[in-house]
């Protein structure tokens, strides 16, 4: 199936999202609880040279992002990086990327929501945590069920909320360490010698893995593409543009927390952003922390359950999913299966914590990372097919992706938090590329008034 039949066949979702709110969403998605708390992680594996990691992993997240703007610009449809998958690879290559992106975002969406626990009992000790967060996956749910613009304005503030809040973070930061030394060219030969003399090459490329996965969520852009009002003449440049801001924020807070560190050690039992505040003692700093960590977790888990809901629509239009997932007026049935499942996630993880947190994360990790890999892939035949009169000159950028991706899992072996992605991930890929070679060569509906072979009346493209 090629890829103008794959659209006509994802056809039916309203054009709701502008420009700022797809900036919106790259930044919901990508600014996490790791990059608002310091980055603390990376810096301690490699030091103020992290930054360096991390100025090279923002060129992949963009050379990925261009690859992907590419596509979504000459074809948008709501199944994104998957629908290209299979138009450039195959369908069964289609499958296999959808079913494990969905099971990602559920993964992620299961165990990630548990961080607010400690929040949630903070605030409301006298409740149980568990049912909080429950009660907040059921409100995140409710949320998406009234559509996708009142998600699409929902995730605005809270993207707004945690990037004006990094931005403040890094202001301090910067302030602080200019006071504490004001930048001479004498200390800049010394720091740079210093930083020099003692960075190592493994030590820098674990970094750059650690961080290439920090920007792993750009890629839900492509799916809400298809939801844009955007032109399409103009919506790969606002890709590329969101994508730009999200990494220039990224490597701005982590060069602000190296440069912080730099001059105050952080202690043990707190990250640099934390210990920053009380530095700073400013009133009620612990209290703003502790909201700005609601919030950046929140509108992470918000994007996730937004493009897993698509992702879960795309499978059913390709009938790889009962149909009833694939009614444009009624996209509150994918939303609710995305949620449930990633409540039967957190269900596991409160009865087994250590496990099924390492299995979630592992199987996760190592199914984005794939996935970047065939986004790269179906670039390279994208651009073989034609790329839009621009022939195969632009294949480079996918040769490369595939490369560095392919670097960067087997690297995962080598860094201790991340060392059984692989096992769980692999025996994942190899299940469902077994159900894929059961699949039939489905079409799917070829159009969304054809669910099920009964003709549907407009009100199937109305927007619920």
């Amino acid at each position: 199936m090629n890829i103008n039949q794959i659209i006509r066949r994802e056809s039916g979702l309203p054009a709701v999202f502008t420009r700022g709110q797809l900036a919106a969403i790259a930044v919901g998605a990508v600014i996490s609880y790791g990059v608002v708390s310091g980055s603390a992680f990376p810096l301690t594996v490699a030091g103020p040279a992290a930054v360096l990691s991390y100025a090279a992993a923002a060129l992949i997240a963009l050379l990925l992002m261009r690859c992907l703007s590419d596509m979504t610009a000459a074809h948008p449809t709501p199944g994104g990086f998957a629908s290209y998958a299979e138009a450039f690879l195959g369908h069964r290559t289609g499958f296999v990327v959808r079913a494990a992106y969905v099971v990602s975002v559920v993964t992620i969406v299961g165990t990630e929501i548990a961080m607010l626990e400690r929040v949630l009992a903070w605030w409301m000790p006298q409740v149980p945590p568990s049912l909080v967060v429950i009660a907040l996956l059921a409100g995140l749910n409710l949320l998406h069920l009234a559509g996708a613009r009142v998600f699409a304005w929902v995730e605005f503030a809270l993207s707004a909320v945690k990037g004006l809040a990094l931005l403040a973070l890094i202001v301090i930061a910067c302030v602080y360490a200019f006071n504490a030394a004001p930048p001479t060219v004498d200390g800049a030969r010394t720091a740079s010698a210093t930083i020099l003399a003692g960075m190592t090459g493994p030590q820098v490329w674990q970094a750059f893995t650690i961080a290439t996965m920090g920007f792993i969520g750009l890629e839900v852009m492509s799916i809400a593409g298809a939801e844009t009002r955007v032109p399409a003449r103009g919506l790969g440049r606002s890709m590329r543009m969101a994508a730009w801001g999200v990494v220039v924020l990224v490597v701005a807070g982590v060069a602000a927390s190296a440069w912080f560190q730099w001059h105050e050690p952080v202690a043990p039992n707190l990250t640099p952003f934390v210990q920053l505040l009380e530095l700073a003692k400013l009133p009620g700093a612990q209290l703003a922390f502790t909201v700005l960590m609601a919030v950046t977790v929140v509108s992470v888990l918000n994007c996730q359950i937004y493009g897993g809901s698509r992702m879960v629509f795309s499978m059913a239009r390709a009938g790889q999913a009962p149909a009833v997932l694939g009614r444009a007026g009624k996209l509150r049935a994918p939303v609710t299966v995305v949620v449930g499942a990633a409540m039967l996630v957190y269900a596991a993880h409160l009865v087994f914590p250590g496990v099924v947190y390492v299995a979630a994360s592992s199987m996760a990790i190592t199914s984005l990372l794939a996935i970047w890999m065939v986004i790269f892939l179906a670039y390279i035949r994208f651009q073989r097919l034609g790329g839009e009169a621009r022939g195969a000159k632009g294949a480079w950028r996918g040769i490369v992706g595939v490369v560095v991706m392919m670097a960067i899992a087997v690297s995962t072996l080598q860094i201790d938090a991340f060392a059984p992605a692989l096992f769980y991930g692999i025996p994942l890929w190899l299940l469902l590329s077994l159900a894929a070679l059961l699949l039939r060569n489905k079409t799917g509906n070829s159009h969304p008034d054809n669910l099920g072979g009964k003709r549907k009346n407009m009100k199937g493209l109305v927007e619920i």
